[in-house]
């Protein structure tokens, strides 16, 4: 055999080695993949995750009191796992059962006028917690600062969804 086959066989072999070792190395996870896939993960679970703590107080949403019951959830709207620097925007929404004092206290405080045509979107692991036949009133408040808030003052029940910045 002479010296020029054998290089080129050589050189042939030693590319076929070093193409399939690239292949190989780019089917490894990339730690970032695997970081953000896992992210991704957890913010499937908290965006179905049903919540009844007594995070919301009259500060969060006037005229809220001090409720009898409430269920709530978090939207995250905007890629809360992104890397990039910056705010995260999350949407809160909750169907409250209010006393019935609050509920009275509420409806004089401000401004509602009745819902026509479509009603509010209510989430679809919420509506379970709104009965059938509710009559929602919308609360007129320029000053709500990111909160619409539907009451109906038969029931009791109050809805409200939050965009947090």
């Amino acid at each position: 055999m002479t010296p020029r086959p054998w290089l080129l066989a050589f050189t042939a072999a030693l590319g076929v080695a070093l193409l399939a070792g690239c292949g190989a190395v780019s089917r490894l996870p990339r730690t970032g993949d695997t970081e953000e896939r896992d992210c991704a993960a957890r913010v499937v679970v908290e965006e179905a995750k049903v919540r009844t703590d007594r995070r919301w107080t009259d500060e969060d949403v006037p005229g809220i009191g001090a409720y009898a019951e409430i269920h709530w959830q978090v939207d995250y709207p905007s890629f809360a796992c992104s890397r990039a620097p910056g705010p995260t925007d999350l949407r809160y929404q909750a169907v409250v059962r209010l006393a019935p004092a609050d509920t009275r206290a509420l409806t004089t405080r401000f401004a509602w006028t009745p819902v026509t045509g479509a009603a509010p979107e209510v989430w679809p692991a919420l509506a379970a917690y709104v009965p059938g036949g509710v009559r929602w009133q919308r609360r007129v408040d320029p000053d709500a600062g990111g909160v619409e808030v539907h009451v109906d003052p038969e029931r009791s029940l109050l809805l409200f969804t939050a965009v947090d910045t």
